[in-house]
């Protein structure tokens, strides 16, 4: 008798996970990585070949400053190269203290509370400060990290057509039976490049006695004359909103905040998940987002050389006649529609020493399928003619 081995539940999850990913492919979905052997300014060094690097988020060039490089080895030396504990029990030093202090003050805020990533902070914040007793009214074109920050809150949920103010208002007036009702945004949108209206929302958030919070991932930092982000820019107080940020973007480091009344930060650390059964950010992170906060306060050059960086590289594009968008900021989608083309065009600016992958579902929805153009303070004037003039040749 011939006793056949039996087919474990892993190998059938295997097998189904085999078949899944098959499909993917077939569909044009499947994402692969791409190690990075080197890193020089705006370009990357990928399998032995150098390219012009268009997406990434390090908007003023603050990775890899010579100051904010030795802060963090120097905090190395001295601390250790990990927290070894959550914020709560041994892994809070002084760095991070430091830290938190700082961001207050440059936001004008009371306090701040750092968090290990930017989407641990909107996960925290949300599910701490509410519950199924409360509202939500969130964008529909909300970060990953902000509608599962909804979700896991237990709040009940409405969605808001994309930066319209009239129709947030309407929502407000027709839910009205809630403890707390929040109103969620992004300040930049991260795969639409354009901004929130900060000041219409915060109207009606006033008008309807609820709160207004802005994930300010892509603009912290390099938006507004100071550096202080899409609120500065609006022309609109921090004070007025719950305001978080990322380190791991304009500031070059690693990690998320938020800044606000003492009273909302004490909350924070007290029922934010996320703050409180995690590992701190390590200490040689933390020390460079402190030295990265040094430029970002004392030289305004990499913001002016981004923002005449992403005029020039509009302009050109707007002088296609194709390639038209609704705000001009340092995130540029490239509209494709079909993920097939987006691979195809990408792989074929790959040919020409430039690396932008193409952004797909679910990342965006459907028939959406483009190229994500992260300019940066580090792109040259020739670096923006080969994109322009690759772009012209292709689509």
């Amino acid at each position: 008798m011939v006793v056949r081995p039996r087919i474990s539940t892993l190998d059938k999850l295997v097998q189904a996970l085999g078949e899944e990913l098959q499909e993917l492919q077939e569909r044009d979905l499947l994402r692969t990585l791409h190690p990075i052997e080197e890193i020089r300014g705006s370009t990357i060094k990928i399998n032995g070949q150098w390219l012009i690097l268009w997406c990434a988020n390090d908007y003023l060039g603050l990775s890899t400053h010579p100051r904010v490089v030795q802060a963090s080895c120097d905090a190395a030396k001295r601390w250790g190269v990990g927290a070894r504990a959550s914020r709560l029990l041994a892994g809070s030093t002084q760095l991070h203290e430091q830290l938190e202090e700082r961001l207050a003050s440059f936001f004008h805020a009371e306090a701040a509370c750092v968090f290990s990533s930017g989407y641990l902070a909107n996960l925290g914040t949300l599910s701490g400060l509410l519950n199924a007793e409360d509202l939500i009214f969130v964008d529909r074109l909300a970060h990953a990290s902000l509608i599962d920050a909804c979700r896991v809150s237990r709040a009940t949920v409405r969605v808001f057509h994309h930066n319209d103010a009239s129709h947030v208002a309407t929502l407000l007036g027709r839910y009205t039976h809630a403890r707390r009702r929040l109103i969620v945004t992004e300040g930049v949108f991260s795969m639409e490049g354009d901004f929130a209206p900060l000041e219409r929302l915060l109207d009606v958030a006033q008008t309807h006695e609820a709160l207004l919070y802005v994930d300010d991932a892509h603009g912290a930092f390099c938006l507004g004359p100071t550096g202080r982000g899409s609120p500065e820019m609006a022309g609109v107080s921090h004070e007025a909103m719950i305001y978080m940020g990322t380190l791991g973007k304009a500031l070059g480091c690693q990690g998320g905040f938020v800044v606000g009344p003492r009273p909302l930060i004490e909350a924070l650390r007290n029922r934010a998940r996320t703050f409180i059964y995690t590992t701190a950010l390590a200490t040689p992170v933390v020390a460079a987002a402190l030295e990265a906060l040094r430029p970002i306060k004392e030289d305004p050059v990499p913001r002016m050389r981004l923002a005449q960086n992403v005029h020039q590289l509009h302009a050109d594009l707007a002088s296609l006649g194709r390639f038209r968008s609704q705000a001009q900021s340092h995130i540029v989608p490239i509209m494709i529609g079909p993920s097939r083309r987006a691979v195809d065009v990408s792989r074929e600016l790959w040919q020409r020493r430039m690396f932008a992958p193409a952004i797909r579902p679910p990342t965006v929805p459907e028939g959406t399928a483009r190229l994500r153009i992260s300019v940066t303070a580090l792109h040259t004037d020739e670096h923006l003619i080969q994109l322009v003039s690759a772009l012209e040749a292709l689509l």
